[in-house]
């Protein structure tokens, strides 16, 4: 019988090498289990991630709404990654489906910063939450103490990142058997953190996620995409102060009122 998963070549698609898979303390044999298993659930997953789509696509705030059912083959490879980490919770076929978090991922996309705290609100009264909301921030990008009393009536947990993507991240659970339920990862950032969040993967993974030439320039780039964000709240509060309405005559005129 031909094995569903060839662990010599799995190694060379993901440059995996033998002495560093012992040293995980995985089980290959275990791995092949978890594989089938999953094959068997993924059909289930892509219905469950469209009905997530279906719920949060007419958000007011929402731009737009991606999702991702994890590719078999990356499950495994995620789980050869964490290595010694999974091992400790015990991972295996009956419970991988609670230790790994974003068997299904979903981003909802938004245009201006300030958008995210309405998507919150859906998100919260939609799901039951798994773990307390993290917002992910970079140093600098806000006054953190403003942030937090600003938010003080949301549970969230803020996160303070010297390199990375902005990005609020929620934890919901979904019944997928009678005894089962799958985490799933719901992300809410902007357009422009979702475009460089996409380059920085393209550029960054598998093989230099520790170049420091890379990670320089794509520090200076991320910069930029928060400094497009700062613009794009500045337009929209401009916007709301400067309006073209039509006077009494049906005339358009520009209201004097002044920008603060």
């Amino acid at each position: 019988m031909l094995k569903l998963l060839d662990r010599e070549q799995f190694f060379k698609e993901f440059s995996i090498d033998d002495e560093y898979f012992e040293s995980t303390g995985l089980d290959w044999n275990e791995l092949e289990k978890i594989y089938e298993d999953y094959l068997n659930l993924v059909p289930q997953l892509e219905k469950e991630a469209e009905y997530i789509v279906s719920k949060l696509i007419d958000l007011s705030s929402a731009h737009s709404v991606r999702r991702r059912v994890k590719k078999p083959k990356h499950l495994i490879e995620k789980i050869i990654r964490k290595g010694k980490k999974y091992v400790d919770r015990g991972i295996s076929v009956d419970t991988y489906k609670e230790i790994v978090t974003d068997l299904i991922g979903i981003r909802v996309l938004h245009l201006f910063k300030d958008d995210w705290k309405n998507i919150h609100h859906e998100i919260m009264g939609l799901w039951e939450i798994r773990e307390t909301p993290q917002i992910n921030i970079r140093r600098g990008d806000y006054n953190v103490l403003q942030l937090q009393e600003s938010i003080a009536d949301m549970n969230c947990e803020i996160i303070v990142r010297d390199h990375g993507y902005r990005s609020v991240h929620y934890l919901i659970g979904i019944p997928v058997t009678k005894k089962d339920e799958i985490l799933v990862e719901i992300q809410v950032r902007t357009v422009f953190e979702e475009a460089w969040s996409e380059i920085d993967h393209l550029m960054r993974y598998p093989y230099d996620v520790n170049n420091p030439i890379m990670t320089e320039y794509l520090a200076i780039f991320n910069r930029i995409v928060g400094s497009a964000d700062e613009m794009g709240t500045f337009i929209k509060k401009m916007k709301s102060q400067f309006t073209l309405k039509p006077d009494e005559s049906g005339e358009i005129r520009e209201l004097d009122t002044k920008f603060k």
